[in-house]
């Protein structure tokens, strides 16, 4: 309910609103509260929420739907069935016996039925009497009263199978009817320990358990499933919050992300037509830059500069889609030496020279009439009222690029929002390129959980990879609206470590929803899980994981960067001296942990993994520090 309302308030409160209503409704009808009319109830919390202006955006139809398939899955979710006693009772059925349910419950006859339907033994019954439906209880005896007249039966001739000593055996009894009583004590005392323990430890269980099994398997860093699956829980929590009716999940990392969110909807058992649409936009830096081209005379190619500085002519025609005949043509009037790399290529000489060209001014304007014209044809198939409801995108992470460039396709016009796992770059804040990284963040402001979560981004990109290539740019075509490269040693990778990796970590994503469904938890225990995790992750690399990033590394395309990626590590890549860094590390560790983490692979290369073993020391460290400022600085006054 809280999540599918996107309420404010944790499911302990809901519940506790819940119990108040119901028993206000059976104090004001003095009726047993089994007794009390469902949606009564229903109604009645549904305005305590409307007065507390905790429900927001739901009329009351809507509202009912929702909390009816909440209780139906709820109470799917913690039963389990008798099958001797069903087949018991299969087997009076088949020699003439009538049988029929009599339930004291709280909701109503038609979700009874759904739940027994459910588990498959609904035909056995001839008719279902529920409390809540009868007006009437097994508690204080009325239902029996109230079944044996509906069906006009003689209570000598009823039998009532039961395994509560006073509703089903001693008030069966005193209105005539035989009893037997079945001794579920085994039952009894598990539904009486559900009661017991703290949900904390319940959570911390259920985590440690799939984190195990993936420790455990042959398929390295796949314990990373439990990020994967807060962030998806996360996403779905904000967009069901922000009403959200389609999610757009960029290429290519968005492909797996996309398929846990499926998953995630089908594991809720919610209606299809209740669900959020998900699309998968193929688009990659390359393509939206693209998009976001302004008129020559306007462009400074700003996102080329910063990526690429030195570049040849060469690379810089190649860029772009234009056939070979044109890029041959401009190379010929130019007459410059194309491969030549120049420093500062976008201030250089030949670029003011480019930008006179008229056969390279016609295939710029070219270029960014086809791409607009087949990047709106792409957008429009998928069906989405784009235009109305604005954008919003579901990435990784870092800073938004595809989202700035996509926000300026639009001419400003469409707010376009971004959800990423992280967000590690600073951007020009605007109210309609809103950007939420989902598990860290360096806004508002940046926590010592999100330094840890944030310190070896790389390794969620490679984890999720894609099983195609990247967008170069998009084409008339519908049949194939986008153009694509798919590196060979990328596509290697993924084929023989990535997808086995992918695939197993979907089972954990599974079994962790289960395992997590029962568990009130709040984000804040996530949150520290996570971090921990990736602590943990982090500094106790084994030759495995190392070797595992290795390869990974091997496969990433220039798309992805300037292939600075996984762990690998180089010393002279500091900027800051060693001796600031130890003072950094004994006062703020999390500052430092980016570093921390490649220390193990650093001395891997260098066959010295033997000497890593006073790293492991720094996670106990990092805990005892955090543990310190939280007793006894827990103003968060520390540089």
């Amino acid at each position: 309910m809280v999540r599918e309302l996107g309420l404010s308030i944790s499911a302990g409160q809901l519940f506790n609103i819940r119990s108040n209503a119901t028993e206000y409704i059976s104090q004001k009808e003095q009726r047993n509260y089994l007794e009390v009319d469902y949606d009564k109830i229903v109604n009645e919390v549904f305005l305590r929420l409307l007065h507390s202006n905790i429900l927001l955006g739901f009329n009351f139809e809507k509202f009912k739907t929702i909390y009816r398939e909440a209780d139906l899955l709820s109470e799917i979710a913690v039963q389990f069935t008798n099958q001797e006693l069903i087949a018991e009772l299969f087997r009076l059925k088949s020699e003439g016996f009538s049988i029929y349910l009599v339930s004291d419950f709280y909701l109503p006859r038609e979700i009874i039925c759904k739940i027994i339907e459910h588990h498959g033994f609904l035909d056995l019954f001839e008719d279902v009497f529920v409390s809540c439906s009868v007006s009437a209880s097994k508690e204080n005896g009325s239902i029996y009263d109230n079944v044996l007249q509906r069906l006009k039966l003689s209570p000598d001739k009823v039998v009532m199978v039961g395994d509560n000593m006073q509703s089903d055996i001693i008030n069966a009894e005193k209105r005539g009817l035989t009893s037997i009583h079945l001794k579920h004590y085994s039952h009894k005392i598990r539904n009486k320990q559900n009661i017991l323990g703290k949900d904390q430890e319940s959570f911390i269980k259920a985590c440690k358990h799939v984190e195990k099994a993936c420790l455990k398997s042959k398929y390295a860093f796949s314990e990373y499933i439990t990020h994967f699956y807060f962030f998806t829980e996360r996403l779905y929590i904000n967009a069901r919050k922000n009403k959200i009716k389609d999610l757009f999940f960029l290429a290519r990392e968005g492909h797996y992300l996309k398929e846990l969110f499926d998953r995630y909807q089908v594991l809720h058992q919610f209606p299809q037509e209740s669900r959020i649409n998900t699309h998968y936009l193929k688009a990659s830096r390359q393509s939206a830059t693209q998009l976001a081209l302004k008129p020559l005379e306007e462009e400074k190619f700003g996102p080329l500069m910063k990526k690429f500085g030195d570049m040849s002519l060469s690379h810089f025609l190649d860029w772009f889609p234009f056939s070979d005949e044109t890029k041959i043509s401009i190379k010929n009037e130019l007459d410059f030496p194309a491969d030549e790399t120049l420093p500062k290529f976008f201030d250089s000489e030949i670029m003011a020279t480019l930008k006179e060209n008229e056969t390279f001014q016609k295939a710029y304007e070219k270029n960014r009439d086809i791409q607009k014209e087949a990047f709106i044809n792409y957008l429009a198939s998928f069906g989405v009222d784009y235009e109305k409801e604005g954008l919003f995108l579901v990435d990784v992470g870092w800073g938004g690029t595809m989202q700035e460039a996509l926000y300026k396709y639009f001419d400003k016009k469409i707010p376009v929002t971004g959800y990423y796992v992280g967000l590690k770059e600073i951007y020009n804040i605007q109210k309609d390129t809103k950007r939420f990284g989902l598990n860290f963040s360096v806004y508002p402001n940046k926590t010592s959980s999100d330094d840890i979560l944030m310190a070896n981004g790389q390794l969620y990109e490679q984890l999720l990879a894609a099983p195609h290539g990247s967008t170069l740019y998009y084409d008339l075509n519908p049949d194939a609206p986008t153009v694509e490269h798919h590196e060979e040693n990328e596509k290697f990778v993924y084929q023989e470590y990535i997808a086995p990796v992918q695939e197993f970590m979907l089972e954990q994503f599974t079994n962790l929803f289960t395992a997590l469904r029962c568990i009130d938890y709040s984000q804040d225990m996530a949150q520290d899980y996570m971090t921990d995790m990736a602590l943990r992750t982090g500094i106790f690399s084994t030759k495995k994981k190392i070797s595992f990033i290795r390869q990974l590394s091997k496969g990433f395309y220039q798309n992805v960067g300037a292939n600075t990626v996984g762990i690998a590590y180089d010393p002279k890549q500091l900027k800051t001296s060693k001796t600031t860094l130890l003072k950094r590390f004994l006062i703020s560790p999390e500052k430092v942990f980016r570093y921390l983490v490649k220390v193990k692979p650093f001395l891997h290369s260098k066959g010295l993994y033997w000497a890593s073993k006073p790293v492991d020391l720094a996670y106990y460290y990092i805990k005892f520090n955090f543990w310190v400022k939280k007793r006894w600085f827990d103003k968060g006054l520390l540089p």
